[in-house]
């Protein structure tokens, strides 16, 4: 490969909260930093107490514009408002602080609102849009009314999105959702597949021996060997995490009274104190639980660190990953790393992850589906499939291949071999 200069590179990202997006632009950030690039975060919003460590540690300088705006209006348009903010953060950007920095970014990475691309071409600096899927497919079906407010966001995503020099989307089913979505953007699309933030892989390196699960989690107190599924992901309705409940509530009915007495389910998940959403679906999982009473088999616990979330999945039986047409799906990677299967809903991302059969199953999206492949874990030989899944892992999501593919991606924009028209 060809010896690469040291880039100034900037982020332009939303929130820098707790999600998908946020781990995949920082894993993008760790790679670029580690191979000598210099890497700085603008946002409209950062709260360090509701971050990952790196930024929580101070590792990147974060600028944060625009977090006075509001988020919605009186609970709605929240869609417009984020483009608010972000053409706010653009402009006082490039007017006020870009055109006095003599140490000014030679390039920007996008995603989630893309309406920054076009103030960046504008001023002809060179842009890498990270599409995680189409926003416009986020938004929930409404009236007359919501489809006239939504065409010009959704044009607007369209055109800004097809103004960056290099696209980049994290798996191939996010590219076909990409090309069926945006027929109008001919210029290539590039995959590049997230990895296991290096963090965490230190995180997990430094695990001295696996903890009994009663001491990661005190409110699972029998005795003896237990057999226990693991959830992590953010309490968000798009994540489906009452399959997780459903399932383990048809799990009992298809096993013996001995094995249903050591199987227990952990729902660890990202809780935004801010988020009205996460609050409403952790209720309602709550009261899910309460009413297929099993309050003495699932445990929530809210927000866990990078390090007690290792010690979950190194300590676990099998990760459950509920999401339905999962963009990409980082965590599977994560029990992988620890050598665990994973059971998966078969659709998006986890296609392309999990090996059914091999490394884990990919079930259907109902209750039963998943349940039947919990009872394969139960009665079948787990830790044998969690070592093949930490093969499969090596072989083509390590983090050396994502940083390889990282460079590349620099190297050809900046040879000029990514820079096409719209």
């Amino acid at each position: 490969m060809s010896k690469q200069k040291k880039l100034k590179i900037a982020f332009i990202h939303p929130d820098l909260g707790i999600g998908g997006a946020e781990r995949l632009v920082l894993d993008i950030a760790g790679a670029l930093s580690s191979s000598g690039h210099q890497v700085r975060f603008l946002t409209n919003h950062f709260d360090p107490t509701h971050a990952f460590d790196e930024l929580k540690n101070g590792n990147y300088p974060v600028e944060v514009y625009g977090d006075w705006l509001p988020r919605s209006i009186f609970g709605k348009f929240q869609a417009l408002c984020a483009y608010i903010r972000m053409i706010y953060l653009s402009i006082v950007y490039l007017l006020f602080i870009r055109r006095n920095d003599t140490d000014h970014p030679d390039l920007y990475f996008t995603d989630l609102i893309p309406v920054a691309n076009a103030f960046l071409r504008l001023v002809n600096e060179k842009v890498v849009y990270y599409c995680h899927h189409p926003d416009l497919l986020a938004s929930t079906p409404g009236g007359k009314f919501k489809k006239v407010y939504r065409m010009p966001i959704n044009w607007l995503e369209m055109y800004t999105t097809g103004m960056a020099d290099v696209i980049l989307v994290n798996s191939q089913y996010t590219a076909s959702v990409f090309r069926d979505t945006f027929p109008q953007i001919k210029k290539d699309i590039q995959i590049l597949y997230p990895t296991i933030a290096d963090s965490y892989q230190k995180t997990v390196s430094q695990l001295k021996q696996i903890k009994p699960i009663e001491q990661l989690v005190p409110e699972i107190k029998t005795p003896g060997k237990k057999i226990v599924f693991l959830s992590i992901n953010r309490f968000h309705p798009a994540k489906r995490l009452e399959f997780a409940v459903l399932a383990l509530d048809k799990l009992r009915n298809a096993v013996s009274t001995t094995e249903w007495d050591k199987i227990f389910l952990i729902v660890a998940g990202g809780y935004d104190p801010q988020s009205g959403l996460n609050a409403i679906t952790y209720l309602d999982l709550v009261t899910l639980t309460q009413q297929k009473k099993l309050e003495d088999k699932i445990i929530f616990l809210k927000s866990p660190n990078d390090n007690l979330k290792a010690e979950l999945l190194n300590s676990c039986t099998c990760l459950l990953y509920t999401p339905v047409n999962e963009h990409f799906g980082i965590v599977p990677l994560e029990a992988m790393l620890v050598s665990k299967p994973v059971i998966a809903v078969n659709s998006g991302g986890p296609r392309e992850t999990v090996d059914h059969g091999v490394t884990g199953y990919l079930c259907e999206p109902t209750a039963e589906s998943m349940a039947e492949f919990m009872a394969r874990i139960v009665n079948g030989n787990h830790e044998e499939m969690g070592k093949k899944g930490k093969i499969r892992l090596d072989e083509r999501f390590s983090y050396n291949s994502f940083k390889k593919s990282l460079q590349k991606v620099l190297i050809n924009l900046e040879n000029g071999a990514s820079r096409k028209n719209n």
